[in-house]
């Protein structure tokens, strides 16, 4: 499929896609450099070709989830809140630069992006085996146990490969459905059996780390995708191999010190309020920010002050990990809070505007996107660069792709 590409012509095109795939395997920090390096690569590309007529519409309405946030500056204008934005700026950039990316053919765009899929499961795997070395490497005798505590704390101390454990377990669930899409499309044996050897490798860190939300979304997910793609018998196989075999491994580790799941389990979890119960913290979190949003229903209470409203509320109640600034733990949530009831439902539109269109193309955009709704209620994963710069991305691909959506009837 590569060799369709002309790399005198499409260079820059190409480079920018590989680079961006490499956004796994970087430094948190360096990931807005690659990606505005990457950007800015296909916007002189972009410039070159001839124009054409193009769609703004749902460009534009992409762009309105930044424009929304500037309800904001009706309290004044300052330094954290120009931070607040400049972080927030992927959701207006993105859509500016799609809509130039318009006029390159469509057949070379799906080319990159594909170039782009397969270069994102490489660093993810290489990702994966580093946070391996990692943690045999790792000796601290406050975690004694090989558990998720262990793993994790090996790879936060790292100066290099260091991460939140949900963005890690973000990248690695979106690589897997890449891994399963690959898998079902390809025609030779060894090809399958690679990617079904990165699926292990890649499930293998996901089980490890223990981020329920987002096995929980994978779940889901997977589900999803494999009903939409397979026939009854093999999907009801395929199922049970990747989805149920790994959900009781996870579920039922507790001869380990391993299963943060069991917290799912106890009776006591919603009212224990100890230091180390997430899911207590998690409920604090919601109901403080409904109460904050409840107040401030129409214009929110703003960027700057929507971490510290919730902190506040949180911490009349936990008085553990001080240390730690705690925000409303759900994206949609985070929207009301910003810019009100406006914001909170431009921010569904937006979504559900996507998913429609994603479903309509591409089966694995559109389970990507649902990966990030069901994710959406725990996390919220556009108040860090690497959550957000990759949502960016996707939301706005889908309007540059023409992919024929695949028939629910492929065999393996």
């Amino acid at each position: 499929m590569f060799k369709d590409l002309n790399f005198k012509s499409e260079f820059l095109l190409v480079i920018a896609f590989f680079f961006f795939g490499l956004i796994p395997l970087v430094p948190s920090k360096v990931i807005p450099l690659l990606t505005g390096f990457s950007l800015l690569l296909i916007i002189i590309h972009s410039l070159k070709l001839k124009r054409i007529k193009s769609q703004k519409s749902l460009f534009l309405l992409n762009g309105s989830l930044f424009l929304i946030l500037l309800i904001t500056l009706k309290d004044g204008f300052n330094f954290l809140i120009f931070k607040k934005l400049e972080q927030m700026f992927s959701l207006l950039i993105f859509p500016l630069v799609f809509y130039f990316l318009q006029r390159e053919d469509n057949y070379k765009i799906r080319l990159g992006f594909e170039l782009w899929k397969k270069i994102f499961v490489f660093s993810s795997v290489l990702y994966v085996f580093a946070c391996f070395y990692l943690a045999y490497k790792y000796v601290n005798p406050k975690y004694p146990n090989l558990d998720a505590n262990f793993f994790r704390q090996a790879i936060l101390e790292s100066t290099y490969f260091s991460r939140d454990p949900a963005y890690i377990s973000l990248y690695l669930n979106i690589a897997i459905f890449f891994c399963i899409d690959f898998f079902l499309t390809a025609v030779k044996p060894r090809y399958k059996f690679f990617y079904i050897l990165f699926m292990c490798v890649l499930l293998l860190l996901v089980i490890v780390l223990q981020v329920k939300m987002a096995i929980i979304a994978f779940v889901i997910c997977v589900t999803v995708l494999l009903f939409l793609k397979l026939k009854l018998r093999k999907f009801l196989i395929t199922i049970f191999i990747i989805v149920v075999l790994p959900l009781i491994l996870v579920t039922q580790s507790n001869s380990m010190k391993f299963n943060r799941f069991s917290e799912l389990f106890s009776t006591n979890s919603l009212s224990e309020n100890t230091q180390y119960n997430s899911i207590f913290v998690h409920k604090q979190t919601i109901i403080c920010s409904l109460e904050v949003f409840k107040s401030n229903f129409f214009s929110g209470v703003g960027l700057e002050n929507s971490n510290s409203y919730v902190d506040s509320c949180v911490r009349s109640v936990y008085s553990h990990n001080k240390g730690v600034v705690y925000n409303s733990h759900n994206q949609y949530l985070s929207y009301a809070l910003h810019s009100g009831i406006l914001g909170l439902v431009f921010f569904v539109f937006v979504l559900s505007v996507a998913l429609k269109q994603s479903f309509n193309k591409d089966y694995i955009l559109f389970t990507l996107l649902l990966y990030f709704c069901i994710s959406f209620f725990t996390e919220n994963i556009l108040e860090r660069q690497p959550g957000l710069i990759l949502f960016a991305f996707l939301l706005n691909i889908i309007y540059v792709l023409k992919i024929k959506k695949y028939k629910p009837s492929i065999e393996i």
